[in-house]
């Protein structure tokens, strides 16, 4: 699957680095679809989608990479720590995959911002692009 407006393309040596900020714990699937796509918007999504996303954060480059948003959430809400803000919906809340202990692995989930609430959508990243490209 492919996204309009992705970002500079990752090296394998970029996405290393980037899994080692998160202990090298980010599940290969995440790794694979950020390798093809680094960041942007779901094709043909004049209709909306199931989870009204509105894009894919980048790792790296562009305005807001995952590393910055990453900083700039924990600061503020230490809780969300050891969860990696992939993407957004339209209302500006946070998708977060989650690699914390006690959450299923990989398990996903959107931090409703303005509730300062976790909720979960979905049991993986793979669950999740399934049902995003479904």
């Amino acid at each position: 699957m492919y996204l309009s407006d992705s970002e500079q393309k990752l090296t394998r040596e970029e996405m290393a680095s980037f899994n080692a900020l998160f202990d090298n714990l980010l599940p290969p699937s995440f790794q694979d679809f950020y390798l093809e796509n680094n960041g942007g918007y779901p094709l043909n999504n004049e209709d909306g989608n199931f989870f009204m996303l509105g894009g894919f954060n980048p790792i790296k480059y562009g305005e807001l990479p995952i590393e910055q948003l990453y900083n700039d959430l924990t600061k503020c809400f230490g809780e969300l720590r050891k969860m990696v803000p992939f993407a957004h919906d339209e209302g500006g809340n946070c998708f977060l995959l989650s690699l914390k202990e006690g959450d299923s692995f990989g398990e996903v989930f959107v931090f409703l911002m303005d509730e300062k609430e976790l909720v979960t959508v979905a049991d993986s990243f793979d669950e999740f692009i399934e049902e995003l490209f479904s």
